[in-house]
């Protein structure tokens, strides 16, 4: 399922040149460590998304969701380098996606869309703390294979969409 990029609310990658991890270690210590920070609502499941096409490879993610909003997390070799990305993005609720198909239903979508103070809160810290994890499991990983930590800017991730 390809992602609308009028969907995406953030996004973050890292290349590790010349050093080779595994994909499955470093998705094991991200659910691990999303479990220690018992955050309410929250499901994390491996998934395939596609490549490119219908008849294309899959890529296999890490995907951690709470409501509608959904990380998409990958951890994979490129050449001799090694990555990790995430992409933060909002799904349409089944409700919504049936509302949506008349003219009142659309008006009530519409306005439904606007959020509270603590609704964007609630966003704001799944956001943070889902990126806090993931760079806990990244701090981890450099550790054991005796790497340099990543620095601030490294860390930062873009807000709002692409």
């Amino acid at each position: 399922m390809a992602i609308p990029v009028s969907n995406v609310l953030s996004h973050w990658t890292k290349a590790f040149p010349f050093c080779a991890m595994s994909a499955n270690q470093f998705y094991s210590d991200v659910e691990a460590i999303i479990k220690e920070h018992q955050m309410p609502d929250v499901k994390v499941e491996k998934v395939k998304n596609k490549e490119g096409g219908m008849f294309s490879s899959s890529r296999e993610y890490l995907r951690i969701k709470r409501g509608d909003l959904v990380f998409d997390v990958c951890a994979a070799p490129f050449g001799k380098d090694f990555f990790i990305s995430w992409w933060l993005y909002e799904t349409e609720g089944f409700s919504k996606q049936l509302l949506k198909l008349t003219s009142v239903g659309s008006y009530l979508v519409e306005r439904s869309a606007k959020q509270t103070f603590f609704q964007a809160d609630e966003e704001s810290m799944f956001l943070t703390c889902t990126h806090e994890c993931i760079l806990e499991a990244i701090q981890r990983m450099v550790e054991s294979k005796g790497l340099r930590g990543l620095t601030d800017i490294e860390k930062t991730y873009s807000k709002g969409g692409l």
